[in-house]
């Protein structure tokens, strides 16, 4: 048996070809996202891909495919999509028409979640919490080495639970959502407030660290919205484990005083889950998805 995961954003799609160690991929491409000729263009682009692998692979191929954006379980519908023009397009359907085999969708941080779980800094754990912190915020949650979704397949949406109901407003249409403290964006634009200049979150911690006060301010509101919202999962679910990755996962001091701010959040004394960063870089989509296709298809994971 062999498992496509294809990892789809809004730039590039990473695809991979994979074994029993889903881990160790056969091989591994890189294509750029179609982003004109809406939605029939990309559902080509990712047939093909699907279709090549197919006549590589022979029979017994599972397939994955992590997306940003969430899939409606009723409906198999793509909402909260960062493409737009997928919203409302029953992805899973229209690509297991065209490849003549069901392709398992999920949502990209999920398939970060579960691929950490098993074959990353969460591997071991009963219950995993996969938290992504880049331009975004998301995540996914993985209980006995399968995800979690909810209902209405949202679990791990934590970027739109509020911190603040009279805060700042979201682009989702609430106010004081996560990702508008939490994200790479949100502490750029917070950091163009204070000083008036523009900066990118790797020269904003790095002017901290030589003092200057604006930058200190928007580190210090990073680690204390981390610690609210960390903690506050932590109140939530308890997990074993909870793994962070994206761009924001690297800077300075989120492992140390963004974990003292959890610390103070979180109703544990004293706090023993162990807040690790992610162990598979850019990978972790794809195995995810890989992983996705293959858990949808056998009992093998």
């Amino acid at each position: 048996m062999l498992h496509l995961g294809i990892d789809l954003g809004g730039t590039k799609i990473e695809s991979a070809l994979c074994g029993a160690a889903i881990d160790h991929p056969l091989w591994r491409k890189r294509e750029a996202t179609l982003t004109t000729g809406g939605p029939e263009a990309l559902i080509g682009q990712l047939a093909d891909r699907i279709l090549q692998t197919q006549q590589e692979a022979g029979d017994g191929l599972t397939i994955g495919l992590g997306l940003p954006g969430s899939i409606d379980p009723a409906s198999g519908m793509v909402r909260n999509c960062v493409m737009p023009w997928l919203d409302g397009i029953p992805l899973p359907q229209a690509l297991a028409e065209r490849a003549g085999q069901p392709v398992a969708v999920v949502n990209d941080a999920q398939a970060f979640a579960l691929s950490e779980a098993h074959f990353g800094a969460g591997r071991g754990a009963r219950t995993v919490l996969g938290v992504t912190i880049g331009t975004g915020v998301g995540g996914g949650w993985v209980i006995d080495g399968r995800l979690h979704s909810g209902r209405h397949g949202i679990a791990g949406e934590i970027g739109h639970f509020t911190l603040d109901r009279d805060g700042r407003a979201c682009y989702c249409g609430r106010t004081g959502c996560v990702e508008q403290y939490l994200s790479g964006t949100a502490l750029e634009r917070r950091y163009e407030e204070l000083s008036g200049l523009p900066l990118p979150l790797w020269d904003i911690a790095r002017e901290a660290e030589h003092g200057n006060l604006d930058a200190e301010t928007v580190m210090q509101e990073l680690f204390a919205a981390f610690g609210q919202t960390i903690g506050s999962l932590i109140n939530i679910y308890d997990p074993d484990v909870i793994v962070i990755g994206g761009g924001v996962s690297d800077v300075k001091g989120l492992f140390s005083d963004g974990i003292a701010a959890v610390a103070r959040q979180a109703m544990a004394a004293p706090l023993t889950t162990r807040i690790v960063p992610a162990q598979l870089g850019a990978a972790s989509g794809v195995f995810g998805a890989a992983l996705v296709g293959a858990q949808s298809a056998t009992n093998v994971y």
